[in-house]
């Protein structure tokens, strides 16, 4: 009887053994595709918005130069440009008609722009000057402490603006249009080693490219 209720026991032990279930799948084996999905989606929500802040900030700080040597035409935005003269005005130089600082120069700068065929001269207008030394610190074109100029007039935009019998003028295709450029500097500062530069910094279409004119 022992015997017989030792079978029993056994065989009572060994039944749900071999009638158990497989183990439960794991928690990730489980969602592996919703985890992936996520990150993925979380992936790309981070690569969007930096890709469009590195654009953003391209278009503002342009870092792609396009040499070119002084009096050299090359082609930028729609139309073509060239340096045509650059020169650093003395201190008591005629041109000054207003104060300046004693610790500061001006530098003088001509440009010619041809239009090309379908761009508007207006468009032209949105064009930012700038220049450079070779540390890199960087002086913007018509800062508001320049000294009132006199000389050839002008105008300071790359487009439009007004002739020496003050009518409106226009860049127009095929024909060289003149503007100036004036950079309030250090009165120390070399013009060697100095570039000039042409930015459309709120361009589309400039993907981070500017002219660059070394003096």
């Amino acid at each position: 009887m022992n015997s017989a209720t030792t079978n029993e026991t056994a065989a009572a032990t060994d039944a749900p053994a071999a009638g158990t279930a497989p183990a439960p799948v794991g928690w990730w084996r489980r969602n592996a595709f919703w985890l992936l999905g996520t990150a993925v989606l979380g992936a790309w929500a981070m690569i969007v918005p930096y890709r469009e802040a590195l654009q953003s900030y391209r278009q503002r700080h342009p870092e792609q130069a396009i040499v070119a040597a002084r009096g050299q035409w090359v082609a930028f935005e729609g139309a073509r440009w060239r340096l045509v003269d650059a020169q650093a005005l003395a201190p008591r130089d005629p041109r000054l008609r207003g104060p300046l600082r004693k610790d500061a120069g001006v530098l003088l700068a001509t440009f010619e722009v041809i239009a090309d065929s379908g761009t508007v001269a207006k468009d032209l207008d949105r064009c930012k000057g700038r220049t450079a030394d070779a540390s890199g610190r960087q002086w913007e074109a018509n800062p508001a402490g320049l000294p009132r100029l006199g000389g050839d007039k002008l105008p300071d935009t790359c487009g439009t603006g007004y002739g020496a019998d003050f009518k409106p003028i226009s860049a127009l295709p095929g024909r060289p249009f003149a503007f100036r450029h004036a950079y309030l500097l250090p009165r120390k500062e070399r013009l060697d080693g100095l570039t000039l530069r042409i930015e459309f910094p709120t361009s589309p279409t400039a993907q981070g490219r500017y002219l660059s004119f070394a003096l």
